[in-house]
């Protein structure tokens, strides 16, 4: 089998790669044939492929296997072939049925890494603390820009973008240095106390702990954070995580992980209450469509009125549109990244602005971190690629040997819906 290495073409901004140049190597010493479609905008150069054993082709379709990041345009897909990128097809998007489509008709096998799951059902290969890490600096730096335009000067508009750093820990370093010059000088009094929420305890949430926990922090628990039970310091900066218990109530039964799981219908909204209370939420929850909304935009707009306007600034890393946080009506790139609510005339503008609150709505966040998180997820994918390339695709799925975290993460076999997702038809 050949394993093709294809470039992204999604986006300008897509530079990361499923395997870096170093696992390519090991691969091709262990007797793998690879070849790597050529790219003016991958994070690493063609020609470090080229150094690993890879053949530079842009002849993609000769690869048996064709793995990359995101999903493939329809129009490029290849009949018989087995793709491995995140489909972003198992909601049922709308978005991308048309290409599940045509992966059915070309009698494709999809696998798609966002289902590959162990026993306990923990997905295994993901970017989601870079996405937390990258949403996280994005969120501040659109909290130092708007608080400037605000005519508030605080050390976080020396926060650049999350792009503009060489590496995590070139944005860890600097970030610190902010972190200490507000322990020292402190922020604007108008501005306290500066709260910051930040929903979840996945991935996501953690990689974005990380960044936050840089700044002279202090936690305190939602309910705290309620009834003002915490000094006001200037110098500080305060922390609270929300659970799902905290932002959802029961209608009948009392609160359990796995009832809320299994039966979200009889839960109601329950965040309304902290959001006047908040200066930034940063929002790192899975959410679909039968999970109550974090904020709608009435709730939202009712409390501006009323003069609750402390949430300015909303860092949605979960992105999605018109999901769990309302005020995200769109989704960018790092280039259109930024959307303002304007509560008072009902509109949104694009950009940081001094009206309104901010919501940073960058779909991609990890690829603007390319090589820390392309070289976390190569060296998971390293050790799940080889069953890939050593399975025989032409025995019907039953008899398809796959280890059983990547079979059940076969979307399509051949052209058709594998068991587990023979409900996405209804969406077709």
């Amino acid at each position: 089998m050949i394993l093709g290495i294809r470039k992204e073409d999604k986006t300008k901004w897509e530079k990361r790669a499923p395997l870096i140049p170093a696992h390519v190597k090991k691969l091709v010493e262990e007797g793998f044939k690879i070849i790597v479609e050529p790219s003016d905008h991958r994070y690493v150069d063609d020609e470090e492929y080229k150094k690993a054993g890879a053949t530079i082709t842009e002849d993609i379709n000769r690869a048996d296997v064709i793995i990359g990041v995101k999903e493939i345009p329809k129009e490029k897909i290849a009949e018989n072939k087995v793709y491995m990128f995140f489909s972003h097809t198992i909601k049922g998007q709308d978005y991308n049925m048309p290409m599940l489509k045509t992966l059915l008709e070309k009698k494709c096998t999809l696998i798609d890494y966002e289902t590959i799951k162990d026993e306990t059902g923990e997905r295994l290969i993901f970017f989601g603390r870079f996405a937390g890490i990258a949403g996280m600096i994005e969120t501040l730096y659109a909290a130092g820009q708007k608080y400037k335009l605000m005519g508030y000067n605080t050390p976080l508009e020396k926060i650049k973008r999350a792009y503009m750093y060489q590496s995590v820990a070139h944005a860890k370093e600097e970030i610190a240095e902010i972190g200490n010059e507000i322990r020292k000088n402190g922020l604007p009094k108008e501005l306290l106390p500066l709260t910051i929420g930040i929903t979840g305890y996945g991935h996501v949430s953690r990689g974005a702990w990380e960044i936050l926990n840089l700044l002279p922090l202090e936690e305190i628990t939602p309910g705290q954070l309620l009834k003002g039970y915490f000094d006001v310091k200037d110098n500080l900066v305060y922390k609270i995580v929300f659970r799902i218990y905290h932002f959802v109530k029961p209608l009948k039964e009392d609160f359990t992980f796995k009832h809320y799981y299994e039966h979200p219908e009889f839960y109601a909204p329950d965040f309304k209450k902290y959001i006047p209370k908040l200066s930034m939420l940063v929002n790192g929850i899975y959410w679909d469509p039968r999970y109550p909304k974090l904020i709608t935009l009435k709730d939202f707009k009712e409390l501006w009125e009323k003069g609750e306007r402390k949430l300015k600034i909303i860092g949605d890393i979960t992105c999605d549109v018109n999901g769990s946080i309302e005020l995200t009506v769109r989704d960018g790139d790092p280039e259109h990244g930024f959307l303002t609510y304007i509560p008072e005339e009902n509109r949104f503008e694009d950009g940081i602005l001094k009206e309104g609150a901010t919501d940073m709505v960058i779909t991609i966040l990890p690829s603007e971190l390319p090589k820390d998180s392309s070289e976390y997820f190569s060296s998971v994918l390293i050790s799940l690629i080889k069953p890939v390339l050593n399975a025989d695709y032409n025995v019907p799925f039953e008899k398809l040997n796959l280890p059983p975290e990547l079979k059940g993460a076969v979307i399509c076999h051949k052209g058709e819906l594998t068991p587990n997702y023979k409900y996405l038809k209804e969406y077709l």
